[in-house]
């Protein structure tokens, strides 16, 4: 998708008949707005953004969820037709579905497997309490959680944090430079997998 602005800083006016892509309107739509969002967040940095990353997204309004399958339109032919795919559903994410609304949907592919993400809006309920904690994430230290009572818990290590990335990248470099690539591909995004780990145990 390419076009010309009309004035620098801002982005083009552009419909769906300005692409040319065999994808359903509201696929293209929802296109047009993502890469209205990423220009507005990246303009003032003056460089011009690239999404690298191959995603198939669908608004709440052209998708459905059913009890082991999830729907939404693709090309058949020459038609726009919505199609069902089987899908694993667990009873949590069945649960959460049900108690929150659903927003954009986004079809995405990771080692073969295909996955669909499905950003919810849940309620947050109110405190009436009073207590209020903060909690700040850092490097050095993972997260440091003050209550108004002046209390201060650390949680997490951050020096094992970098020598993970120190170690990660070290073995990285050595595989490169002997060509492995088959044992490379191996590594591929294994820090940030366990950098993700580490932060799912320190936040629960």
């Amino acid at each position: 998708m390419t076009a010309r602005a009309e004035a620098e800083g801002s982005f083009p006016k552009i419909t769906t008949k300005h692409i040319e892509a065999r994808l359903p309107a509201a696929v293209l739509n929802q296109a047009i707005r993502d890469a209205r969002s990423v220009y507005r967040k990246t303009v003032k940095k003056k460089k011009r953004p690239v999404l690298q990353n191959l995603v198939y997204c669908i608004n709440n309004q052209n998708y459905s969820i059913g009890e082991s399958a999830i729907a939404f339109p693709i090309y058949i032919g020459n038609k726009v037709k919505k199609t069902a795919f089987p899908a694993i559903i667990t009873d949590r994410e069945h649960q959460l579905l049900q108690q929150a609304k659903p927003g954009l949907m986004r079809i995405v592919e990771k080692s073969g497997k295909w996955y669909a993400q499905i950003s919810l809006e849940l309620s947050t309920p109110s405190t009436t309490d009073g207590n209020i904690m903060g909690v700040d994430v850092g490097l050095k230290v993972p997260a440091v959680a003050v209550t108004e009572e002046g209390r201060t818990c650390f949680f997490g290590n951050g020096r094992e944090n970098k020598y993970r990335r120190r170690r990660f990248h070290s073995i990285f470099q050595e595989l490169v430079q002997k060509n492995q690539w088959q044992t490379l591909s191996k590594w591929k995004d294994k820090e940030q997998r366990w950098m993700q780990d580490q932060d799912h145990k320190i936040s629960r």
